[in-house]
């Protein structure tokens, strides 16, 4: 019996030291809003239990925490619905901690062209292959694994994958039946279309007399040749989603940016988009021109490991002269050809210069303008892990 009592003694012993705890953080959370009177009784309270609490007569200690939670819900009277209330602060607390992350530490990016290819992908386009499987579960599995979606299917989980893979609106959908209108060439039937000669690069095909604006990347794919439903997709053929990147934006608030580094920067002051990756080729004082397949700074080919592939490796084409009639006029565009950094400025080059806006047209950067390094590739599974090894 005497084991059962200090047990009950001591567990009422814990429970009046929290009370006591309660009414402390109550009394310094609220001393300067609470009523005066009230915090003046807590606190002898206090004083009173703290003596209390070093003897052993539980039915006192009972009392004194009565009496103290009694107190601490005059000064800070229990909230309505206090469930509610702490699911939605919760909420609100992830949301805020989620928005810091991406602003400060980690943000996710997508890759949306070939500009980088093949370090990193940007969205790719493919036939349907003879024989090959569409059905629901074959495409469930290429969707998560491969980032792949069958253009021509529409089902809500079709639409919902091309939301993802490859941005809203991608895939056409006909506005009229009939048949897409072609025409007959030297080299064979072709699409019959206009050139809308807009920035995004769109064209406009007919499906019988009912004009339909596609971009120029996915002509290749339309059905002509077949009867069109109204609703169903102009296209046919497999689409990839780009790489989804993780970009360390804390790296550069403690690491200066070297040359090599794959990075994600603002481009509003210099291109139409908002945002670009590309590779570091120039850093602020230096003069960058090209030696073709090889990068030159200063006059000198760079001797960085990271730009060996480049230079050598039959995937990439290496480092080529601007073209003309882009709609952008090159500043590196032959031999004799250079550009100045001034001493907040970085150059910037994709690794596929063959297709490629990159600062052989539009120059130097600001400091300002850049987010962070791209250093993880998180989507699709089959491309999952660093954005790239080197020695």
């Amino acid at each position: 019996m005497n084991f059962f009592k200090q047990h009950q003694a001591r567990q009422t012993r814990k429970e009046f030291k929290d009370i006591l705890h309660h009414a402390r953080h109550i009394r310094h959370m609220h001393e300067d809003i609470a009523d005066p009177e009230l915090l003046a009784r807590l606190q002898i309270a206090e004083a009173a239990g703290k003596s209390v609490c070093k003897g052993d007569d539980t039915a006192l200690m009972e009392s004194a925490g009565k009496a103290l939670y009694d107190l601490c819900e005059k000064i800070a009277p229990p909230r309505s619905k206090p469930k509610v209330r702490e699911n939605v602060e919760v909420l609100f607390v992830a949301i805020a901690a989620a928005m810091a992350i991406r602003a400060y530490g980690f943000q996710p990016f997508k890759i949306p062209t070939g500009s980088m290819q093949p370090t990193l992908y940007g969205i790719t386009l493919r036939p349907l292959e003879q024989q090959e499987s569409s059905s629901l579960p074959v495409r469930i599995a290429k969707f998560f694994w491969k980032g792949e979606v069958f253009l021509e299917k529409d089902t809500f989980f079709d639409r919902m994958a091309k939301v993802i893979a490859v941005g809203p609106g991608f895939s056409a959908t006909a506005h009229d039946s009939g048949y897409i209108r072609t025409v007959n060439t030297s080299h064979g039937v072709a699409l019959d279309y206009r050139d809308n000669f807009d920035a995004g690069q769109t064209i406009t095909i007919f499906i019988g007399n009912t004009p339909h604006r596609v971009s120029k990347q996915v002509a290749g794919l339309c059905r002509y040749g077949e009867y069109i439903k109204k609703g169903q997709s102009i296209l046919r053929g497999v689409a990839k989603a780009g790489d989804y990147i993780l970009v360390n934006r804390m790296k550069y608030n403690f690491f200066p940016p070297k040359r090599g580094d794959i990075v994600v920067f603002d481009a509003k002051d210099v291109a139409r988009d908002a945002y670009y990756i590309k590779r570091m080729v120039g850093l602020p004082g230096e003069t960058i021109s090209l030696a073709p397949p090889y990068l030159m700074v200063n006059g000198h080919k760079t001797t960085d490991p990271r730009f060996e592939k480049m230079f050598h490796s039959p995937e990439y084409s290496g480092y080529v002269y601007g073209s003309h009639g882009v709609g952008t006029e090159p500043l590196i565009a032959d031999a004799e050809d250079s550009i100045h950094l001034a001493n907040d400025e970085y150059l910037f080059f994709g690794d596929n210069t063959k297709n490629s806006l990159d600062g052989r047209y539009f120059g130097g950067v600001k400091r300002k303008r850049i987010l962070g390094s791209a250093f993880f590739v998180g989507l699709p599974f089959d491309r999952a892990g660093r954005v790239e090894t080197w020695h």
